[in-house]
């Protein structure tokens, strides 16, 4: 009781709070950076007029400061209630909801401020970054044009119209806004960033880096800026640096999901895949819905040697259960007419419509299908357009750009579109979309030929394989029902290949071993087994060949491995980065390919077989011996080694029988043409047939369903 009549006589003693002095002195606080006193400050006015709005509001934009945005909602929401026709009430509501990812909230309210005052630029301009972020683009162009109509010096107008425009694929355009911007104000470091962008994406790295670092030097802890320019470093091939660049932007924003992601991706260009998981797994820490990171880790993980395969299938059934699972509410009915022998429409789905070695594996079915039967459609998600883009936008039936659409949109897409079979051409590589097939779209749906490892989602009916990269005791491991090709990988060689030139090995006087796998394939216990060759063969040469070599410091890791392993830098040959024409006359160097494991090769293979070089595989711990299955079908099998000591010694004998070698490149590639691996038209037909095989088999029990 004494307590409760000190509290009352100590509030008599208190003297009257002069409100607008003290608001005056609460907005000096804010403007100083000293949120905690103003807040302190803000909320003593409230104690005394619990409606004064101004107060109400410095506390909300004091919140939004400290990324208190929920609590920023309440203050605003409170103080509309007080007076629902103030339009910055609106206006700080409507970005608060923006920031956290409640845009269509968000929206609302900033429409709600624009009413309130028609000529309020800055709400226009934060409306079209909301309708970006929602990619409405053309409504989010009209919008940020409006705001620089009302304020042409509106740096971050400008600067947001770029952003749009370029979402929009309008680079030129957006080039132009963000250089107003710089017009404008000199230091405006976002601009440089966004201009910097825009040059990434044009190709023009030399011109994006300078931009970057100019962001970088007007805002020395600029952490976007820091990942953007290791992305750009790392396109260089610059690794190192990218990587420090990365390092730096973590350094400043601890919990920047995306860097620790770009800086992954770096480390596993540079074979650093342990250092790769570890940051792929900080960023899902960060983000837990960043379904990317989580596919690139699992395809980090598929290149480590140390593990099984029921673990590596594991965090693909994880990779399921979070991303997938939950957009089964979007699954619907299909109206597709269940009729056995009608034209069906094929929907194929990638990013890598183009020069990409995916493309040279699924490119015949869409250029040498069948139109009578079928109808193909598109869904390419490349950014890059290239001769072999154009051929297949010729042949397809319909060409749709995914580059605009997010995997909602997608999906709504090819539901429009009535398409009967979905094909997935990317899984978990780069550009894959398997949260539009998570929604399914179509009634049957096939992952094949881009990543052949699966994908262990319901959502996903078929996975294409062959008896000898998916023997039968492996099939209970797949969520999806595997079906059975000849070969899963096959080779579109409409293009001109180079002349079969004579042995080298007959002109050399030694044997030249070969290895154009990517580098990030290659192990520890490979180069061993590859040192062991050479120290078998001591004349033999290893000439290893892969676009990272470009890399300096890459080089000499690579020939400080070997050095270890007792072999002198002067018995390896080491290529970068060449033309299609210049990579493929590299193969008259080469009398034995040797292939990586346990990730073996595949377009590689291929590759080589065509151009007469024999390849030596081992499928030791193989997750999917492609390899085994294309020497399977040109009658190589002996060429197929079952661990690392049956390699080495087969490579040594094989080595020894220079007339075998000879032979086999004269007619290697007849041999290879004739077959399924490089007859388009043989190849195409046996797939089709299994498209109406499965088609046959949804209308089957569509109907029964119907009669029942």
């Amino acid at each position: 009781m004494g307590k409760k009549k000190l509290s009352s006589s100590l509030q008599k003693d208190q003297p009257t709070l002069n409100v607008d002095t003290a608001y005056l002195k609460a907005v000096d606080h804010f403007n100083a950076g000293q949120y905690s006193q103003a807040d302190k400050l803000g909320t003593l006015i409230l104690q005394t007029a619990p409606n004064h709005i101004d107060a109400i509001n410095l506390l909300g934009v004091i919140a939004q400061k400290v990324d208190r945005y929920d609590l920023a909602i309440e203050q605003f929401e409170r103080a509309i209630v007080i007076d629902g026709g103030i339009a910055l009430l609106y206006f700080n509501l409507g970005i608060s909801h923006c920031a956290l990812n409640n845009n269509s909230k968000g929206i609302l309210n900033l429409k709600k401020a624009i009413a309130i005052n028609p000529n309020y630029a800055e709400a226009y301009s934060s409306l079209g970054n909301a309708l970006t972020a929602e990619e409405e683009l053309n409504k989010a162009v009209g919008y940020l044009q409006k705001a620089v109509a009302i304020n042409n010096s509106f740096v971050e107008a400008h600067s947001n119209l770029g952003n749009a425009l370029k979402a929009q694929g309008k680079l030129s355009e957006a080039k132009k806004c963000y250089q107003k911007a710089i017009d404008i104000a000199p230091n405006y470091c976002e601009a440089y960033n966004n201009l910097g962008t825009v040059y990434e994406e044009q190709g023009n790295f030399a011109k994006a880096i300078v931009n970057y670092k100019k962001a970088i030097s007007l805002r020395p802890n600029y952490a976007t800026a820091y990942s953007n320019l290791g992305n750009t470093l790392k396109e260089q091939g610059k690794f190192d640096e990218a990587i420090a660049s990365f390092q730096t932007a973590i350094s400043i924003f601890p919990g920047y999901a995306q860097a620790y992601f770009n800086l992954a991706n770096t480390q596993k260009e540079q074979n650093k895949l342990q250092e790769a998981v570890f940051n792929y797994k900080s960023a899902i820490s960060l983000k837990p819905d960043f379904s990317e990171a989580h596919s690139n880790l699992i395809f980090c993980i598929d290149l480590l040697s140390d593990l099984t395969s029921d673990l590596f299938q594991t965090e693909r059934e994880n990779w399921a259960k979070l991303h997938a699972e939950p957009l089964k509410v979007f699954w619907s009915p299909f109206k597709n007419r269940a009729e056995k022998e009608r034209k069906l429409r094929i929907g194929y789905v990638g990013a890598d419509f183009n020069q990409h070695s995916a493309a040279y594996i699924f490119g015949p079915m869409l250029l040498d299908y069948n139109h009578n039967n079928f109808e193909v459609y598109c869904y390419a998600g490349n950014s890059i357009e290239d001769n072999l883009t154009s051929k297949f936008k010729n042949k397809s039936t319909k060409w749709i750009s995914t580059l605009k659409l997010d995997d909602s949109q997608l999906a709504q897409r090819i539901k429009n579109d009535s398409i009967d079979i979905l094909v997935d051409l990317a899984s978990h590589t780069k550009g894959g979309r398997l949260l539009t097939f998570a929604r399914k779209p179509a009634p049957i749906q096939i992952t094949a030929w881009g990543y052949p490892l699966g994908t262990s989602m319901e959502a996903m009916d078929y996975l294409f394989a062959d008896a000898i990269a998916f023997p039968l005791s492996e099939h209970k491991k797949y969520r999806e029902q595997l079906v059975d090709l000849s070969c899963i990988i096959h080779l579109y060689s409409e293009d001109n290949y180079p002349e079969i030139k004579l042995s080298p090995c007959l002109k050399n006087g030694y044997i030249t071993f070969g290895a154009f796998n990517r580098i990030v394939k290659n192990r520890h216990e490979i180069y061993s087994a590859w040192a062991e060759i050479l120290h078998n063969i001591p004349t033999a040469k290893l000439l290893i060949k892969t676009t990272t070599l470009d890399d300096i410091k890459l080089r000499k890791d690579l020939q400080n491995s070997f050095t270890k392993l007792g072999i002198a830098p002067s018995r390896l040959i080491l290529m970068g980065k060449t033309s299609k024409l210049e990579h493929l006359e590299a193969h008259n160097l080469v009398d034995i390919m040797l292939d990586p494991f346990p990730h073996n090769g595949g377009v590689t293979t291929l590759e080589s077989l065509k151009m007469g070089v024999p390849v030596l595989t081992c499928e030791k711990m193989s997750r999917c011996p492609i390899s085994a299955s294309a020497l399977h079908v040109v009658g190589l099998d002996k060429w197929r080694a079952t661990n690392d000591s049956d390699y080495v010694a087969k490579a040594v004998e094989l080595a020894k029988d220079i007339q075998t070698l000879k032979l086999l490149r004269e007619g290697l590639r007849d041999r290879f043409d004739t077959s399924v691996l490089g007859n388009s038209k043989l190849y195409v037909a046996e797939v089709e047939a299994i498209y109406r095989k499965l088609w046959k088999k949804w209308c089957t029990k569509q109907q029964d369903m119907q009669g029942s």
